[in-house]
């Protein structure tokens, strides 16, 4: 499966300041938000000058079904066809990209130590809310193989760990 993410891990790297926090944004995960409401911004090489990273994880259910919605909302698809398309491994967007896959992508350029915190942990970050949903969403079926790594991910939740460790800890489950 990693092979498949190949295009989505050659994009830019950010991270962000807010205050005293520095937090890597992830699509679907309140990205927009910390994004506007950024201090600083590091991308790419600069982001290893970081010294410790927060992680927002969002349930990888909500998640899956939200980056679908929102990656059909914006190409104008119908989410029950896209939705066959992505369990048929002919489609893969950064949108509902498992949350694991965005480490892989920050761990091309910051080797240190992460904290993971629950989606919730955003509000201690900003107040800011930029882009909630618009519209009803369609739900669909969260795919084992785009949540699976998520959940055991949630288990790292309010715990500090080294990014390598954490990737290495899991990068089995995506094979």
């Amino acid at each position: 499966m990693l092979t498949q993410w190949n295009k989505l891990l050659n994009t830019d790297c950010t991270v962000v300041d807010i205050g005293p926090h520095t937090v890597y944004p992830i699509f679907r995960v309140g990205s927009t938000s910390l994004m506007i409401a950024a201090n600083k911004t590091y991308v790419n090489s600069h982001i290893a000058k970081c010294k410790h990273i927060d992680v927002i994880i969002r349930d990888p259910s909500d998640r899956f079904v939200s980056g679908i919605n929102e990656y059909c909302r914006q190409n104008n698809l119908n989410v029950e066809e896209t939705w066959k398309l992505v369990d048929q491994n002919r489609l893969i967007d950064r949108h509902f990209a498992p949350q694991y896959m965005w480490l892989l992508h920050l761990y091309k350029f910051y080797k240190g130590a992460v904290t993971l915190k629950p989606f919730s942990h955003i509000k201690k970050i900003t107040n800011m809310h930029k882009k909630k949903d618009k519209g009803k969403k369609v739900s669909v079926a969260p795919l084992k193989s785009f949540v699976e790594v998520d959940y055991q991910l949630m288990d790292h939740c309010d715990r500090t760990i080294q990014l390598g460790d954490l990737i290495k800890e899991h990068i089995n489950v995506l094979s």
